[in-house]
């Protein structure tokens, strides 16, 4: 057995500090990838995660889902990289290309993937075309999809962000509270997201506008700089 790999009763971040992985990922980002993948971490899943730095994620994934498969996309991936039981893969790729994704995402796991996290750019638009590329075709129905850091887009540093906008708070126009608010980067798509995820409301009957397609997302965890989208069921 690999040192770290099993199971039952190891939280992601207690397998991180005993095995001191490097993966870039917060404690309260584990703590609700715990919350959301506990109930698959006996089953052969097969999990993608796009941006892999230098691999330290991809062994965590391991560590956790002792029977999953692990692929790893990256523009620039490790060339250090090892892996002793077999069962993580790194490919190159650009999240931007989407036939190169598609036919990477298809070869490694044909049946899909039951969770599929983003990790790469943190730019809307290249996680707009990856999203687009993966979800639909992809992910498998009830599975998950986690976008990471997308706080980028309130970042006046950041290529596609910027500084918010204060905006009055539209319930309370008298107590003189503000929020800050836009629609730029990586903001602006979870927002799609929201949207996409609202569909039955935004078509109710109510309206009279009839509801030309099925809603594709099930439920959405929205937390600070973390994003996870169940995929609804087919």
């Amino acid at each position: 057995m690999l040192s770290g790999a099993n199971t039952s009763g190891n939280a992601l971040s207690e397998i991180v500090k005993r095995n001191s992985y490097v993966t870039d990922k917060g404690e309260y980002y584990l703590h609700d990838y715990d919350r959301k993948f506990t109930h698959l971490r006996d089953g052969p899943i097969a999990l993608l995660e796009v941006g892999v730095h230098r691999g330290g994620s991809l062994h965590m994934w391991r560590d956790y889902f002792p029977h999953g498969t692990i692929v790893g996309f990256d523009l620039d991936p490790p060339a250090d990289f090892s892996d002793s039981s077999g069962r993580i893969r790194i490919f190159q790729v650009d999240q931007s290309n989407a036939p190169g994704v598609t036919a990477v995402a298809r070869s490694a796991s044909p049946t899909g993937y039951d969770i599929i996290i983003d990790d790469a750019s943190h730019l809307g638009a290249p996680t707009a075309i990856t999203f687009q590329t993966l979800f639909y075709d992809h992910l498998r129905p009830g599975g998950f999809y986690a976008i990471e850091d997308w706080g980028t887009g309130y970042w006046d540093s950041w290529p596609d962000g910027g500084a918010p906008l204060m905006q009055p708070v539209p319930h309370f126009p008298n107590h003189g509270k503000r929020f800050p608010s836009h629609d730029l980067g990586m903001v602006g798509f979870v927002k799609q997201l929201i949207d996409e995820c609202a569909l039955p409301d935004i078509f109710h009957t109510r309206f009279g506008r009839p509801q030309t397609r099925r809603c594709w997302i099930r439920d959405i965890h929205v937390s600070s700089g973390l994003v996870i989208v169940e995929k609804a069921l087919a």
